[in-house]
């Protein structure tokens, strides 16, 4: 757990800030998509109630509590996986240059 906490100090958030405006800028598929989903939620705003965790939208406060919970989890396990594919990356890319006879 160490690592992940010293890569969100070390700015990885802005990192990924960074490869999303990137994706928006250069990658047509990557807006199209993005642009079919905001669609979306503009037609059906149950999706945007449930993708917000609208409180109405529960049962009983427990549901609720139990859903934001599962949301936080969620939200960090990708956190996690996003920056450990960065790292692998990283891993990868010295392994190869020292293959390679660069490093």
């Amino acid at each position: 757990m160490e690592l992940w906490t010293e890569l969100l100090k070390m700015g990885f958030s802005e990192i990924e800030n960074e490869v999303v405006s990137r994706l928006r800028a250069n990658e047509p598929v990557y807006r199209q998509l993005g642009e079919q989903r905001s669609l979306l939620l503009q037609q059906h705003p149950l999706l945007q109630n449930v993708s917000e965790g609208n409180r109405a939208l529960f049962p009983s406060q427990v549901d609720y509590e139990a859903w934001l919970l599962s949301k936080a989890l969620g939200d960090e396990l990708d956190q996690m996986e996003r920056a450990a594919i960065y790292m692998q990356g990283h891993a990868d890319c010295y392994s190869y240059f020292k293959k390679i006879g660069v490093l």
